[in-house]
């Protein structure tokens, strides 16, 4: 089983994300969106490859891994005893700044 550990940039993005649900479509679908991002991690603790592999993106020379919903991408990289939570990417955002985001993580 390995830890997971949360960027603190991911953790703020999260949260943003969800505080843009709320607003937009209120607190049952802000809840909804948060639970569905932490049934996608939860499973990493014991099967930490379940993302795409993404070799384009590296977190400290590790190739990244992505996993898919609707609105989000799940961003993280796996280490010896931990699976790092990079990044949660809201796909309406322009994907040709992620390689330099994740880069200064």
């Amino acid at each position: 089983m390995k830890t997971i550990i949360w960027l603190n940039e991911a953790w703020d993005e999260l949260q943003e994300i969800k505080n843009y649900v709320l607003t937009e479509h209120g607190s049952r679908s802000a809840e909804r969106v948060q639970e569905d991002i932490f049934a996608r991690i939860d499973p990493l603790e014991s099967m930490p490859e379940l993302g795409t592999l993404d070799t384009e993106l590296h977190y400290h020379g590790k190739p990244v891994r992505i996993l898919h919903s609707k609105h989000t991408r799940i961003i993280y990289a796996v280490h010896e005893t931990e699976v790092v939570i990079i990044m949660i990417w809201n796909n309406l955002r322009d994907d040709s700044m992620l390689k330099t985001i994740i880069s200064q993580r």
